[in-house]
C-alpha cells in the first residue's frame, strides 16, 4: 500500500473509530441507567428534613448521566457530518464496484466478511479491489490542515 493510499485509508477510517467510541459511551450510559434507578429513588420529606438523604450522590449521578448523553449527541452530530463528507468523496469514484466497497466499509462500517457476502466476492479479490478503491479515492481526499 502506498503512502497516499494509507493516508486515504486513515481519513476514511476516522468515522470507524468514532463510531466505536460512541458505542462505548452508550454502553456506559446504559450501565448508569440501572444505577440511577437504584440510587435516585424519590427523596422523602423526612430524609431531607433529617439530612440523611443522598442528594449529592443523586445529583452527581444525574449530572454525569446528562453529561454523557450530551457527549453522545455531540459526537453523533460530528459522525453524521463526517459521514456526509466521506460519502461526497466516495461519490467521485467512477467505478460502481469500488464505490460500493468504500460505502460498505467506511459509511456502513461492515466487516470484510459481511462485505464479501453482500457483493459475492472472495476475500482475496475483495482486498485487491479495496486497494484499487483506495487508489481511486486518493485524489479526492481533502488535505489535512
Amino acid at each position: 500500500m502506498t503512502e497516499s493510499e494509507e493516508r486515504a485509508k486513515d481519513w476514511l477510517n476516522r468515522n470507524f473509530w468514532m463510531s466505536f467510541e460512541i458505542a462505548a459511551i452508550k454502553r456506559r450510559l446504559e450501565r448508569m441507567e440501572s444505577n440511577i434507578e437504584k440510587v435516585c429513588k424519590p427523596i422523602r420529606l423526612k430524609e431531607v428534613q433529617e439530612g440523611h438523604g443522598d442528594g449529592n450522590s443523586q445529583e452527581n449521578l444525574m449530572a454525569e448521566y446528562l453529561d454523557l448523553a450530551a457527549e453522545i449527541e455531540r459526537r453523533e452530530l460530528i459522525l453524521e457530518q463526517r459521514d456526509k463528507e466521506t460519502a461526497a468523496v466516495i461519490d467521485k469514484v467512477e467505478s460502481p464496484i469500488l464505490r460500493t466497497i468504500l460505502i460498505e466499509r467506511y459509511i456502513n462500517r461492515l466487516i470484510w466478511r459481511d462485505i464479501c457476502e453482500a457483493i459475492h466476492l472472495e476475500k482475496s479479490r475483495m482486498l485487491e479491489l479495496h486497494l484499487q478503491a483506495l487508489s481511486a479515492v486518493v485524489p479526492y481526499i481533502p488535505e489535512r490542515r
